[in-house]
């Protein structure tokens, strides 16, 4: 368990320490993510997401996506979604988009420490005063959980968004938490993310809460 607590606050350090007060500002992310199993390898997975400007304040946009996740095996598995989302920016311009989207996702466990390499690539049409346009994008994330108890445990990703055309770079997202795990089927999480865009870089406080349910219909033999 010190070893978990040394890296979470080194992490935390190396983040805090890279801030430039003149262009972050901080704002928060709400997430509610349910993962609703309908057969052995087939789930629903649901999202639901408040972001603030700041903190608990001035809300940016709101996220709703719904998919189908399929395993494979137990290391791989493949889905797809929908993603709609609708933002209001500080000067008050009003952008919807739609957003489906395809993935991969690559799992493996050395000792304690669970590794997961997550591939999307999602088709974007954005609105904005009325004007749609389409764009492809990329994302790759690099996801890291270790415990440092029976409930606790650390949660670290990386994850870089890439446009399909001319201006390559969207955003990088670096995050460090902490999680507490109720029971197996339900999950608060607490994090900082650092989100850079190309041109700004925000500092977020993460708050999720992740839960399980099986809608398998269970038959009584008896």
């Amino acid at each position: 368990m010190k070893r978990g607590l040394l890296l979470l606050s080194l992490l935390f350090s190396s983040l805090l320490s890279s801030q430039n007060t003149t262009e972050d500002k901080w704002g928060t992310w709400i997430m509610l993510y349910g993962d609703n199993k309908i057969s052995e390898n087939l789930d629903i997975v649901t999202e639901f997401r408040l972001h603030h400007y700041e903190i608990f304040d001035v809300l940016d946009n709101q996220f709703y996506k719904i998919g189908l996740g399929y395993h494979l095996t137990p290391n791989i598995s493949v889905g797809a979604g929908y993603v709609h989302h609708y933002s209001e920016t500080r000067t008050n311009i009003s952008v919807s988009e739609n957003r489906p989207y395809e993935e991969i996702c690559l799992k493996r466990k050395i000792k304690k420490l669970s590794i997961s390499h997550r591939y999307r690539i999602e088709h974007r049409w954005i609105n904005k005063d009325g004007i749609t346009d389409f764009v492809n994008r990329m994302r790759y994330r690099l996801l890291l959980i270790h415990p440092i108890s029976d409930k606790f445990y650390i949660k670290v990703f990386d994850e870089i968004f890439l446009d399909i055309h001319e201006d390559v770079f969207n955003q990088n997202r670096l995050h460090t938490g902490i999680g507490y795990r109720i029971n197996p089927n339900f999950k608060i999480e607490v994090g900082y993310i650092k989100n850079h865009l190309a041109n700004r870089a925000d500092d977020i406080l993460r708050i999720g809460v992740l839960f399980k349910t099986d809608l398998r219909q269970k038959t009584n033999m008896e």
